[in-house]
């Protein structure tokens, strides 16, 4: 890549170049060659070679060199420039509340945020099974839809403060830490590209949800990953950092929804 940009840069400066001194033959008074050497007080030869005038030749042969040099670095900070935008936003995916088919055994629906089951062609990653995330196996997944909680989704809503994790916690007899655990890694779940291995991985670095991923240096993340799976060897192989740059430019669309 260095050596195309390089052959590139040097293209557009001899194009500019020539094109400069061609410009000059029919302008003999184009800048800034004229200006410069009027300021320093350079005398203009009289000569000619061929019929052309040696002080045109000349002021052709300044202002191609410095119309070029300014050309070619122009192209290079465009491209340059170029390699290191942004990625685009991902468009948010809107949810299409509707009133869910069975009513729930406790009232984690009543407070703050309300239900929300979407209908759609292909599940939302929000919508995939609670058995999803990492420490829900067959027998808490089935204590966990028999009231009502069936999707990750469902069990962010829940558990979406500290109160209502409480409140979770009593109901199923498990620990808080344990259902805090829970609904902090089915929130990174809804970074695409984060599965449930990854979502304890992040955890394990320190990363609890996805306003809190958001806040991250990629750098520095994917640094701290390498080190945590070298002691935990909790995935095969850690992402590259480009990946992790991905996953925290998307949680910065996302609404938070866990405090």
């Amino acid at each position: 890549m260095g050596i195309s940009l390089n052959m590139s840069a040097a293209a557009i400066f001899a194009g500019a170049f020539l094109l400069l001194v061609a410009i000059t033959f029919a302008f003999p008074v184009l800048p800034p060659a004229q200006l410069l050497y009027e300021s320093l007080k350079i005398p203009q030869p009289t000569l000619s070679i061929w019929g052309i005038p040696v002080a045109t030749l000349l002021n052709g042969i300044t202002n191609g060199f410095l119309w070029g040099i300014a050309a070619a670095a122009v192209y290079s900070l465009s491209r340059h420039l170029a390699r290191r935008k942004p990625l685009s936003p991902m468009p948010v995916a809107r949810e299409l509340p509707v009133t869910p088919p069975k009513p729930m055994p406790i009232d984690w629906r009543a407070d703050r945020y309300p239900p929300a089951i979407t209908v759609r062609k292909k599940r939302d990653r929000i919508e995939q099974d609670i058995e999803t995330i990492e420490g829900i196996g067959s027998l808490r997944g089935r204590m966990l839809r028999n009231a009502g909680i069936r999707t990750v989704n469902d069990l962010l809503r829940a558990g979406a403060t500290r109160r209502r994790r409480q409140r979770l916690a009593n109901e199923f007899g498990v620990s808080y830490a344990t259902m805090h655990k829970w609904v902090y890694r089915g929130d990174l779940l809804r970074v695409r590209g984060i599965g449930r291995q990854y979502s304890e991985l992040l955890e394990t670095a320190g990363v609890a949800t996805v306003m809190d991923l958001s806040t991250r240096s990629p750098r520095y993340l994917w640094q701290t990953l390498k080190v945590v799976n070298r002691e935990k060897k909790l995935v095969r192989r850690i992402p590259p950092r480009k990946t992790i740059e991905i996953w925290v430019h998307r949680a910065k669309t996302l609404e938070p929804i866990v405090e």
